[in-house]
């Protein structure tokens, strides 16, 4: 053994450890350590030290690869959380409001059809509903208002043909005479 390696102590050597392993305690809640027996007897190894160390190694490979770096990513995690409470906000709002009223609060969206160059208000309005991305939107606003207004009888559907206004009753008596 060189000099920069540490010494294995007398109790070491007294115990029979080998050279290359050392004694590290650890002081876990009584329940864990017993947890920690059963899992090691259930699975086949012959000491919880050894089915800790594997554990131990297990998860220190897992931390490299990124898979529990949760203290690293707990900044991305809130920002995330946050992300979602807005959603759910937006969606509680769009929920409540009225139908055909149309709110526009993500600025990706805006966003996705500027330029560098300049461009005036017509121009961007035109590249949006060219987009097709409003007509989802429109359509079930749409049709939500012809569904409440043929309720009230103020509009009309006919299979194969579509919507019209209704005819005034007035009207049809005149017609029918």
């Amino acid at each position: 053994m060189s000099n920069d390696e540490p010494q294995q102590t007398e109790w070491e050597s007294e115990v029979g450890l080998s050279e290359e392993t050392t004694y590290v305690a650890l002081y876990p809640n009584r329940k864990h350590a017993e947890e920690w027996m059963t899992e090691a007897e259930e699975q086949g190894y012959g000491s919880r030290s050894k089915y800790l160390y594997e554990l131990i190694q297990e998860a220190r490979a897992a931390r490299q690869e990124g898979f529990l770096a949760y203290s690293q990513n707990e900044s991305k995690v809130e920002e995330l959380q946050l992300q979602v409470e807005q959603l759910q906000d937006e969606l509680e709002n769009a929920q409540n409001s009225e139908p055909g009223e149309i709110e526009i609060a993500h600025e990706e969206f805006v966003t996705t059809f500027l330029t560098e160059n300049y461009q005036p208000l017509n121009k961007v309005l035109h590249q949006v509903t060219d987009s097709g991305v409003l007509t989802g939107i429109v359509k079930d606003a749409v049709e939500d208002q012809l569904f409440d207004l043929a309720e009230e009888n103020k509009v009309e559907y006919k299979q194969g043909y579509g919507w019209r206004l209704a005819h005034n009753n007035a009207d049809e008596e005149v017609v029918e005479a």
